[in-house]
């Protein structure tokens, strides 16, 4: 614990993988680390798996934390204990409406919170800006320049922030953390609506056992999509998350209701393979399991989001010219159409 405020006490270690999942997947309070930059696989507490140093704390502008959104993020994950108690312990499938709507909310966090959405959004911004630097030339970097100091500046002072500003590899633009937290809410919320209207099929398992990704809700591509599109909840073939070492939830275009789906060693296997290959740099297992077996793991993530073109591809060190400056833009034609998004990772 400690103390930002002077006030109150803060939760300064925040799991981004909820502690009800590291605890099913361990043995009491101990698990398996399966690190995917080649080292030894290691046997550390729940406590110390996944934690961030103030992952999920607001910030004002004095620099004061609060817990608002991981409190938040306690909760939900207390009801859906309860929930998957149920379907685990108590074997009770399928689930109430109420049960239900608690679950697939805790899921839908799980696809907010995560710290691949966070980096996926600085990568945008970074991309973003530079281009925009880019773009806007000199001209933009004086006019930001005088907006800043409040007077005119020399060519000198353009020409040096210039050269630094082009320099793109030698700097990173973050988003201000509670710029994601803040948009956790929406998240969750479009993707609490996708997640719902699919059909849930429990797979439950006896003696076959799962493995617990880092980013833990698993995307399956539909093969029958085209190539050049990405994976997100609205699209993708099936939605995967495990709840528990011998059973997890396949979420599936809509049928008749929710149902079983049949368990099999090809099918642990198969679930097996991708939530590895969903993990950013570790994964979990129980201590008495091996189900990273036959699976060639794959390397550190360090990107998520790819772009086609680079803020080199923009530079315009004069600024646009008049002519492409007087282009305007009214809206699309009358036979466009907006594609049809979802929240999600790649899987």
């Amino acid at each position: 614990m400690g103390t930002e405020s002077g006030k109150q006490k803060l939760k300064r270690h925040h799991h981004t993988v909820p502690r009800l999942l590291l605890r099913r997947f361990a043995d009491g309070k101990r698990i398996i680390r399966v690190p995917l930059d080649g080292s030894e696989p290691k046997l550390i507490g729940i406590g110390d798996a996944t934690v961030r140093s103030h992952f999920y704390s607001m910030q004002d502008e004095s620099g004061q934390r609060d817990d608002s959104i991981e409190n938040l993020l306690a909760d939900l994950e207390d009801q859906a204990a309860r929930v998957i108690t149920k379907i685990v312990a108590e074997r009770v499938w399928p689930l109430t409406a109420d049960d239900r709507a608690v679950l697939g909310e805790w899921v839908a966090a799980q696809t907010a919170r995560i710290p691949a959405a966070r980096q996926a959004n600085n990568e945008i911004a970074d991309q973003l800006m530079k281009i925009e630097i880019a773009a806007g030339g000199k001209p933009e970097v004086r006019r930001r320049l005088e907006a800043k100091k409040g007077r005119s500046v020399s060519e000198e002072e353009v020409d040096a922030a210039w050269a630094e500003l082009t320099d793109f590899s030698s700097y990173y633009i973050e988003l201000p953390v509670n710029d994601h937290l803040l948009s956790m809410a929406e998240s969750m919320e479009v993707a609490y609506g996708w997640i719902m209207a699919r059909s849930w099929q429990l797979c439950r398992f006896e003696r076959r056992a799962l493995l617990l990704s880092d980013h833990p809700v698993t995307l399956l591509r539909d093969e029958n999509g085209p190539a050049w599109s990405g994976v997100g909840l609205a699209n993708a073939a099936a939605i995967m998350v495990p709840i528990d070492r011998r059973a997890a939830i396949i979420m599936t275009a809509p049928r008749d209701g929710d149902g079983v789906f049949p368990a099999s060693t090809k099918v642990a296997r198969e679930l097996n393979y991708r939530f590895a290959w969903n993990s950013r740099s570790e994964l979990f297992h129980h201590p008495d399991d091996d189900p990273v077996a036959g699976i060639t793991l794959p390397s550190v993530r360090s990107r998520e989001a790819e772009f086609s073109q680079t803020a080199e591809r923009f530079l315009m060190p004069e600024g646009p010219s008049e002519a492409f400056k007087s282009v305007t833009f009214d809206g699309p034609p009358p036979n466009a159409r907006a594609p049809r998004r979802g929240p999600g990772s790649r899987g």
